[in-house]
């Protein structure tokens, strides 16, 4: 399985796209936003595989050049993948700032919009 940061040109623009989706419908998950954030990436793993299941194996499919439509993870060789995708730096930046994105508020923002008076 090769790591985001492995992947360039046209093919890396195609595979971001298309990892959008899975790792959105993943980090609006606040359990699982939780156990990961709070270091128990175990029970991460077990919520995104027992609530996310299509959403991880779309993810581990484009990281692995398959189709997701057609993709099935063998059992031997998906706890391996998913322990590859924890140690993924730029795969988990991706997970940890649209945590953060999702957890930002525009409408809490106060803003003046009076017009100064001279």
């Amino acid at each position: 399985m090769r790591k985001l940061s492995e992947i360039e040109g046209d093919n890396a623009l195609d595979i971001l796209a298309d990892l959008i989706d899975p790792v959105c419908e993943i980090v609006v998950d606040q359990e699982v936003v939780t156990a990961f954030t709070s270091g128990d990436k175990m029970r991460a793993i077990k919520l995104g595989l027992k609530k996310h299941k299509k959403a991880v194996t779309t993810i581990i499919a484009l990281l692995n050049e398959k189709d997701p439509a057609t993709y099935k993870p063998s059992l031997l060789t998906l706890p391996k993948m998913l322990m590859e995708l924890l140690e993924d730096e730029a795969l988990m930046g991706l997970f940890s700032s649209q945590s953060q994105t999702e957890k930002t508020s525009f409408g809490d923002a106060t803003e003046n919009t009076e017009a100064e008076e001279k």
